[in-house]
């Protein structure tokens, strides 16, 4: 009977250390982790943050390369607001200071598809909307003119 309760708790422990095995799976258990710290941090001693650093890692980095490909920005968003959480608990940094670091690279690289379309496909754009709006002024025009002229016919 005592061996079944430490097997029972060993294999519990095994499931909860276990990789996550999709996108969301990943998602949720690194949510449910934060959440934990966050319940707990203030009664942590050097070694729970020990355990909790070495799980951080996993998701924040070996298990994040898992799956990055298939998040969206609202994941991405998500992610990095678990990561400001995290770091704020443990350290009580600046969330400004984690915020500058963590979207500096995102910004950048926005910024160079901004660039890169300004550079190459910006001006097709322009004129086909500069098309467009004239088809549509025209078009405009003509129905303008046909209303005078049937106003001026029944009159």
């Amino acid at each position: 009977m005592k061996y079944s309760k430490i097997l029972i708790i060993c294999f519990a422990a095994l499931i909860a250390c276990a990789a996550p095995t999709t996108k969301e799976d990943y998602l949720d258990s690194f949510e449910r982790f934060v959440q934990r710290v966050e319940s707990n941090h203030k009664k942590y001693t050097q070694k729970d943050w020990e355990w909790a650093d070495q799980r951080f890692e996993r998701f924040n980095s070996v298990w994040y390369l898992d799956y990055r490909d298939d998040f969206t920005v609202e994941d991405q968003i998500k992610i990095k607001g678990l990561i400001i959480k995290y770091h704020a608990l443990k350290n009580k940094e600046s969330v400004g200071d984690l915020l500058r670091d963590l979207f500096k690279d995102d910004v950048n690289n926005i910024g160079d598809k901004v660039q890169k379309y300004i550079d190459e496909d910006m001006d097709e754009d322009l004129d086909k909307i500069i098309k467009g709006a004239t088809e549509i002024g025209d078009s405009a025009v003509k129905v303008m003119e046909d209303i005078v002229r049937e106003l001026d016919e029944s009159f």
